[in-house]
C-alpha cells in the first residue's frame, strides 16, 4: 500500500476556493499595510535634474563637429561624470551651496550617467526637499565645468537644461507600492494555504482514504453534531 501526495489541479482550486476569504483578507491587508507605510510612514523625496553637453572641439571658431570629435566626445563622458563625482569637486559643491553636507552626502543624492550614448550626460540630484535639490543641482552645474576642464585640459562642458524644484514627490509611488502590496499578500496567502494542505496528512473524509490507501472502506462514522443541528 504506497501512499501518494499527488495533488490535482481541481483539488488545487477547491483548496484554494474553501479558503478564499482568507486569500481575500490578506490582499486586503497587504493594500492596507503598503498604502499606509507609503503614504504616512516614508518621508517624501524630490529629484531635480540638470543636462549637460561635452564637447571635444575647443577651437570655437570651427562650427561644424567632424565624427572624430563626437566619438571622442562620447568617450569623455564617462570621464567627466567620474570627475563630477570626485571629492574635489562635490567639496565645492557643499560649500557654494551653503549646506552642512559632505562631499560623501552628496555623492549619495546624486546619479550621473550618459543620455543613450550621446555625448549628452544628465544628473540627478534626489533629496527629501524639492529646493535643496535643485539648488545642488544648479551648484554642480555651476562648478563642474571648470573643475573638469582643469583636470582633463581638453574640451569644454556646457549647460543644456537647469534645474527646476520638482512640485510632486518621486518616491515613494503610493499607488505603486500599494499594488504590490495586493499582490503580495494574495500570493503569500495562497502559497501558504497550498502549503499548510500539503503537509497536513490527517483524514479528513471517505475519499482521503480511497485515495491514499487501498483498503475497502465497511463504514463511516456520521457527523453527530451536524445531524443534531439538523434534527432541530
Amino acid at each position: 500500500m504506497e501512499e501518494t501526495n499527488e495533488i490535482t489541479l481541481q483539488e488545487i482550486f477547491m483548496i484554494l476556493w474553501e479558503k478564499v476569504w482568507i486569500i481575500a483578507l490578506a490582499v486586503v491587508i497587504g493594500g492596507v499595510v503598503a498604502f499606509s507605510v507609503s503614504a504616512f510612514v516614508l518621508d517624501p523625496t524630490y529629484t531635480s535634474r540638470i543636462s549637460m553637453y561635452v564637447n571635444n572641439n575647443t577651437n570655437r571658431e570651427t562650427t561644424v563637429a567632424n565624427i572624430n570629435d563626437i566619438n571622442a566626445s562620447q568617450k569623455l563622458v564617462s570621464t567627466y561624470i567620474e570627475i563630477l563625482k570626485s571629492d574635489n569637486v562635490l567639496g565645492k559643491v557643499a560649500e557654494a551651496t551653503g549646506l552642512a553636507y559632505t562631499p560623501g552626502q552628496i555623492r549619495g543624492m546624486m546619479s550621473a550617467n550618459s543620455v543613450n550614448g550621446t555625448e549628452i550626460f544628465e544628473v540627478k540630484v534626489t533629496t527629501e526637499d524639492a529646493e535643496e535639490a535643485a539648488l545642488i543641482a544648479n551648484t554642480i552645474a555651476e562648478v563642474s565645468p571648470e573643475e573638469i576642464i582643469r583636470v582633463v585640459k581638453a574640451g569644454s562642458v556646457e549647460l543644456i537644461d537647469e534645474a527646476v524644484p520638482a512640485t510632486s514627490p518621486t518616491s515613494p509611488n503610493v499607488t505603486l507600492n500599494t499594488l504590490i502590496g495586493i499582490m503580495l499578500g494574495g500570493v503569500l496567502a495562497v502559497l501558504g494555504i497550498l502549503v499548510a494542505s500539503m503537509l497536513d496528512n490527517r483524514i479528513h473524509s471517505e475519499e482521503d482514504l480511497k485515495k491514499h490507501y487501498d483498503i475497502p472502506v465497511l463504514g463511516a462514522i456520521p457527523d453527530l453534531v451536524d445531524a443534531a443541528e439538523r434534527m432541530k
